[in-house]
């Protein structure tokens, strides 16, 4: 999905591509170019993390559907952020549905 579709979905205020190292490929939304590119790095990091853990959990769990990593969502009281792949979204948590952006980002 291109950016400025991702910007369109509900509680979507900005959206980015970004490289498994971290670097930022493009960003549309109401962040600046910094902050675009601290949220991609965040996001990057996050996500090695979160593939760690897929891995262990499905080890441990003896579910090796859990290796086939999708993406990540952290949640505030008022912001979030969801990655898929290599999209990131930073969302507005009043206005954004998760299960939503989940069926329309992640097919």
């Amino acid at each position: 999905m291109k950016l400025k579709e991702v910007l369109n979905l509900p509680g979507v205020v900005a959206a980015a591509k970004f490289t498994p190292k971290g670097e930022l490929e493009s960003y549309k939304g109401e962040i600046s170019e910094s902050e675009a590119r601290l949220a991609a790095h965040m996001c990057a990091s996050n996500s090695v993390l979160m593939q760690t853990q897929a891995r262990l959990f499905a080890d441990y769990s003896r579910q090796p559907e859990w290796r086939s990593y999708q993406g990540w969502t952290m949640l505030g009281p008022e912001t979030g952020v969801m990655v898929v792949g290599d999209t990131l979204c930073l969302l507005n948590c009043q206005e954004a549905s998760i299960n939503d952006l989940l069926a329309k980002l992640g097919g």
